[in-house]
């Protein structure tokens, strides 16, 4: 049972792990973009386009889900690891 807990709360870490590396992953290649390139981002096409100039689309717009399931994870992480240790505890 114990070993069942530990699972569940590593399946949510990764998914925890996997919304936010999506986040900052994303987040880098506008920055890269706009900085470095001094071109305009295509959210459209995930790429820089240095010819056109294409309007700004928000993460949440583009993965309006990742926080309300970000939430979720990380409110089920902390009640498996409370088991895993509630578990321990007790025995």
């Amino acid at each position: 049972m114990g070993f069942g807990f530990l699972l569940l709360a590593a399946l949510a870490a990764l998914y925890i792990v996997s919304v936010t590396y999506r986040y900052l992953h994303e987040a880098s290649m506008v920055d890269d973009c706009l900085s470095v390139k001094h071109g305009s981002f295509d959210y459209s096409n995930m790429s820089c386009d240095l010819n056109e100039n294409h309007i700004y689309v928000p993460y949440r717009v583009r993965h309006p889900h990742d926080k309300s399931s970000a939430l979720i994870a990380v409110v089920a992480l902390v009640v498996f690891l409370s088991g895993y240790r509630y578990m321990k505890v007790s025995h």
